[in-house]
């Protein structure tokens, strides 16, 4: 499994280099992005995905961050204070809307967001939500109206953050209590993400490129999804991490 995983790893890190010249605008990778003068704090704004969710040693009961060992966001903060003695702020929570992000939404933990940031001023801000608009079916528009809005309050909060939106592996979709049956997929949720990079001239990721769909006959063993085909596991969240550091860290570097 150790093998298996330092090899997605690898191939994450190998990829970056034809990465980052199409899916960084310039601005945000020019000398007057944040995070190329300053790599002091780091906010994730995101769902479980974020969280440590589906990893081992998980807590059943837990809905927000937890700091499990591979999880891919506590490695991304361990190897940001290693190198410049980053700290992070993780405002993620199972289940999350891009709308619980603004007024009106479900938790305190995320309406609260952008307050935070003020506060704390992170240099690059993660945004990585989507997939519980899929996974209950909320109109393709409506998530790309309410992403365009978080990423508005972001950079009202913190003005000239770098703002790096990430897109999902292809999680698979099933009937669930929030959506019986699938209207849209998850290509036409990833093009709403992309579309907003390309008009709020943020930059962007896309774990497609690194981590074969949930649905795919071509699996790697040990795979990197959980049973439930939503949700990476502890190989699927090594890879997110290779993707992430090494897309941090070559920026910072070629500044």
């Amino acid at each position: 499994m150790k093998r298996t995983a330092m090899l997605i790893t690898t191939t994450v890190v190998a990829a970056l280099v034809a990465i980052v010249v199409d899916a960084v605008p310039s601005d945000a990778a020019g000398a007057s992005s944040a995070w190329c003068t300053s790599q002091h704090n780091v906010a994730i704004v995101g769902t479980s995905a974020d969280t440590g969710y589906g990893t081992t040693g998980y807590p059943s009961n837990a809905q927000t961050y937890q700091p499990t060992t591979y999880g891919w966001t506590l490695r991304f903060a361990n190897s940001l204070h290693a190198q410049w003695g980053t700290t992070m702020e993780n405002y993620a929570h199972n289940g999350a809307l891009a709308s619980d992000y603004l007024p009106g939404g479900r938790w305190t933990a995320t309406t609260s967001a952008t307050t935070d940031i003020t506060a704390k001023q992170p240099e690059l801000v993660i945004i990585d939500l989507g997939g519980n608009e899929f996974y209950s079916q909320v109109p393709p528009n409506t998530f790309a109206t309410n992403l365009t809005n978080v990423v508005n309050s972001v950079k009202a909060a913190r003005p000239g953050a770098t703002i790096l939106l990430s897109t999902y592996a292809q999680l698979a979709w099933a009937p669930n209590p929030d959506a019986a049956t699938e209207n849209y997929t998850w290509s036409q949720y990833a093009t709403q993400i992309y579309n907003t990079a390309v008009t709020d001239g943020v930059a962007m990721i896309d774990m497609r490129q690194y981590i074969p769909a949930a649905a795919s006959t071509n699996l790697p063993n040990p795979s990197p999804w959980n049973s439930d085909n939503i949700h990476l596991n502890d190989a699927g969240n090594l890879a997110e991490y290779g993707g992430f550091w090494g897309w941090a860290s070559a920026i910072a570097s070629i500044c």
